[in-house]
């Protein structure tokens, strides 16, 4: 039974053996209680014929009619036939032991009979009376208890038929227990795992399902093809991030290239320098330049560093770090952009912020998506600010990245997060900033939000639960 079809037509193949083993049982104790009764009115019958005997026994004592004698031995021998036809039947009921005592009560009335007709014929008057009562009297018992005894079988057959509906009941309530409970163990429960982890996608959150069941059934499949699914978005979302990250990349290349030319253009300004004057100069000139060349040389390394460290195409890396560190690295690969577009930054931190464990590259991800935005909003200068803060009531942190530039429209809110959704000009951006941006906070087991009015700037929102970094 290894698929849920096989399962089910055992359920319903075990149904219809209940229900036949019922119908049968049935059938069985209804045909038995015919029998029963037919059997019982044989019984009946035999008590009138004996009382119908004993009736005209009584006409022949008292009034010496021959004609009664003549009914008499017509009814003994009706007896008579009657028991030898019901003979077996008799001794289930009664025994064998009673069933021969009441043929040798059958035979000695028959003797007293005989013997009576002997004298009714020659006119002799004496007759034995008290035994031709007697054993009138034991056939009369023995047809009572007969009737007696087979009625109180027949009652106790009547009552075990009236326990039979009950029995039944609960015996199919036992067997529906069961199978509900199995196939609570073998669809139900597994399907409710199936269910929540697709609630999980629909939050972008691609959860593998745990399940210990190494079954070959549909269930077990179904549950294996959605996390070889879920593994395979796992892959394709982090596949997006990087993508996401090269195209900002793209956005500010020609801001880096500038920024590594300024200290490029300086450095063989300062070689140049002590080429043509190196012997001229004096010992401190000369280390002057040359730490001048050194500080250049660092301001380029530090610039290509940071790019590279964003860049790095890696999986999700949970390190403790500083939030206020975050903020200025990145600020740091914007920092050209800004210069150009005579934007103004500046952050903010409220209190003591504690090192959270966090996945760095993504964290940084999100804010250069979000700075990016905030630069393209403000095309025409303004103020790009970051605030950082503790809420202890909520047990989170909470980071505002708020610009002054031309706002998001009232409709345009609810769907900003949505992937491919883009408030820019075609050709400007590709409507999955936002969309990566909002997964990698899921991640994190925190929400973003936007509060915004058209020319009256943006606010992002980001809260970082302090409980996923105790």
């Amino acid at each position: 039974m290894k698929t849920i079809r096989a399962k089910i037509a055992v359920f319903f193949a075990l149904c219809l053996v209940f229900v036949g083993v019922l119908s049968g049982l049935y059938y069985q104790n209804t045909m038995s209680l015919g029998k029963k009764l037919v059997i019982i009115q044989n019984f009946d019958d035999l008590l009138k014929n004996i009382l119908e005997l004993r009736r005209y026994e009584k006409n022949f004592t008292y009034y010496h009619d021959p004609a009664s004698l003549d009914e008499s031995v017509f009814y003994f021998f009706k007896i008579e036939d009657a028991f030898n036809r019901f003979r077996q039947e008799i001794t289930q009921v009664v025994g064998t032991k009673e069933c021969d005592a009441f043929q040798r009560d059958m035979n000695d009335y028959k003797d007293i009979l005989g013997q009576s007709m002997s004298l009714a014929k020659t006119g002799t008057p004496k007759m034995n009376l008290e035994g031709i009562r007697e054993k009138g009297k034991a056939l009369v018992d023995f047809a009572q208890k007969l009737i007696k005894t087979k009625r109180r079988r027949i009652e106790r057959a009547l009552g075990q038929s009236l326990i039979m509906p009950f029995a039944s009941f609960a015996a199919f309530i036992i067997l529906i227990a069961v199978v509900f409970q199995l196939v609570n163990l073998g669809i139900l429960r597994p399907l409710s795992l199936v269910e929540r982890a697709t609630e999980e996608v629909a939050k972008d959150t691609f959860t593998p399902i745990v399940y210990q069941e190494k079954k070959g059934d549909e269930i077990s499949r179904l549950i294996a093809a959605f996390n070889k699914m879920a593994e395979e978005l796992e892959s394709r979302q982090e596949a997006l991030l990087q993508s996401r990250k090269m195209a900002s990349i793209g956005t500010f290349t020609s801001g880096i290239a500038h920024e590594l030319n300024n200290p490029i253009n300086n450095m063989s300004l300062i070689v140049e320098s002590l080429m043509e004057d190196d012997e001229r100069m004096d010992h401190a000139e000369r280390m002057r330049l040359y730490r001048d060349l050194m500080n250049q040389a660092d301001r380029s390394s530090e610039i290509v560093r940071n790019l590279l460290e964003f860049s790095r195409a890696r999986h999700s890396h949970l390190e403790e770090v500083s939030l206020e560190r975050v903020v200025d690295k990145t600020a740091q690969l914007v920092k050209n952009e800004l210069r150009l577009n005579r934007i103004t930054f500046s952050k903010e931190i409220l209190g003591r912020i504690p090192r959270l464990k966090i996945d760095k590259s993504g964290i940084q991800q999100v804010l250069l998506n979000l700075y990016l935005n905030s630069i393209q909003a403000m095309d025409g200068g303004g103020e790009l600010k970051v605030l950082v803060g503790l809420d202890h009531v909520k047990n989170e942190i909470r980071m505002d990245v708020m610009d002054t530039g031309r706002g998001i429209a009232p409709g345009d809110l609810e769907s900003i997060f949505d992937p491919f959704f883009s408030t820019k000009k075609e050709g400007e951006g590709t409507g999955l900033g936002l969309s990566v941006s909002y997964n990698i906070i899921k991640k994190h087991g925190g929400r973003i939000s936007v509060e915004s009015r058209p020319g009256k700037g943006a606010c992002f929102s980001i809260f970082l639960p302090l409980d996923e970094n105790k």
